[in-house]
């Protein structure tokens, strides 16, 4: 399955809240109550002029995807140039993973491709931001699951899309 038929397939953000479960559905809306982007970020993300497709692959009971589809979706708000569609593991793991080039045991959610508007790949985004593997995930975990390092996603996000 190719990236455009991935995408064009995938879910909104409202359908992917409304098969929460009420837990989840909870936990989501406490982190978009907590998310808080720098006004240097919003800046920068309304300045990105060309069309970026967000196709991410997850699941509503994981804490890394609860955390980082709220910043998504936040993301997708400020500049109309960004459109979010979401896949699920399932899916992910059966077709985009081959595509990213993940092995099989390294594949984890939430998954994200970063595609250009004829849907050609740009970059990816694995888990949660890579400068954690320097600072320790320990250190900001607590902060990170209750949406307060939304800050830490998009500058990654912001770099990875060039």
């Amino acid at each position: 399955m190719e990236f455009k038929e991935l995408f064009e397939t995938g879910m909104s953000y409202g359908t992917f809240l409304s098969i929460a479960s009420e837990s989840e559905l909870a936990k989501i809306r406490e982190i978009t109550k907590n998310l808080v982007l720098k006004n240097e970020n919003i800046e920068k993300l309304k300045n990105i002029d060309k069309k970026v497709c967000l196709l991410l692959s997850a699941e509503s009971w994981c804490p890394y995807v609860r955390a980082t589809v709220s910043v998504l979706n936040r993301i997708a708000q400020i500049n109309e140039n960004i459109k979010l569609g979401i896949i699920t593991e399932g899916r992910g793991f059966m077709f985009l993973r081959e595509k990213l080039g993940i092995e099989e045991d390294d594949y984890v959610i939430p998954t994200l491709a970063i595609l250009d508007e004829e849907y050609n790949l740009i970059n990816k985004y694995i888990g949660k931001p890579e400068k954690y593997k320097e600072i320790g995930f320990r250190n900001v975990s607590t902060d990170f699951f209750a949406g307060k390092c939304a800050d830490d996603i998009v500058e990654e996000l912001l770099k990875k899309i060039g």
